[in-house]
């Protein structure tokens, strides 16, 4: 960028192209499709925003990345080692406030969640078949059954019955609808907070925490949030940077 100091914003862009990808700011989208994304990444974010156990919102952007077409990220305000259960709900909830947003908004919902249902149902699943986080299963753990793939042992078999693989989905499924309608819930007290953030958006493209914080404060004081006091110029990056 010819710059002759570094600078916090260029860690940040550093980061972001790791763990995401290089930005496809020349992808076209529809109007729709960009407003679907919108809403989408802003149900991710007005979930963590308001948990109380979810990670805070670092930032959260509708400029594609990688195979991604808007991203929101969150960063742990301290290091963990353990994971309470409260914990791994609360990120479920997350997980599935893209997916929701949409059905609330638009009455349907798209592809656009593959990734966040696949990877929300890998974290029920381990809650029930490794964590102990059932009720229902019990205190009992049977790691990793994964895929078989070519040179494994063909002849391994999972170590119980048919009846508990079958509790165990059932567990997985009633974990993840418990966790769905609470989203649901979420989103619905906080819809204009929801319908702020898109708007901000579509207008800005990238979006940090702390904007998001502002959003929802304002939206649940019940004022508009152009009437808010301005957040520092870091808050909204310029989609060019």
């Amino acid at each position: 960028q010819g710059e002759s100091v570094i600078r916090a914003e260029h860690f940040d862009e550093a980061r972001d192209r790791v763990l995401m990808g290089q930005k496809r700011e020349s992808m076209a989208l529809t109007d729709s499709e960009k407003e679907a994304v919108a809403y989408h990444e802003a149900g991710h974010a007005i979930c963590a925003a308001v948990l109380p156990t979810a990670d805070p919102v670092h930032k959260v952007t509708i400029i594609p990345s990688g195979m991604a077409l808007g991203v929101t990220q969150q960063l742990p305000a301290e290091d963990r080692h353990i994971y309470r259960q409260d914990y791994i709900e609360d990120s479920l909830v997350v997980r599935m406030g893209g997916r929701i947003a949409e059905e609330l908004v638009y009455g349907v919902v798209s592809t656009g969640a593959n990734n966040d249902l696949v990877g929300a149902t890998e974290l029920a699943r381990k809650m029930v078949r490794e964590w102990g986080m059932s009720t229902r299963v019990g205190p009992m753990a049977w790691g990793n059954q994964g895929q078989v793939f070519l040179g494994d042992d063909l002849m391994h078999s999972r170590d119980y019955s048919d009846d508990t693989a079958r509790v165990i989905d059932e567990e997985v499924e009633r974990i993840l609808r418990e966790q769905e309608e609470r989203c649901r819930q979420v989103l619905r007290e906080n819809r204009a907070a929801l319908d702020a953030l898109a708007a901000a958006l579509l207008e800005h493209e990238t979006v940090d925490g702390k904007e998001v914080d502002r959003l929802v404060d304002v939206a649940r004081m019940g004022a508009s949030p152009e009437l808010a006091p301005a957040t520092s110029p870091f808050t909204v990056h310029d989609p060019a940077d």
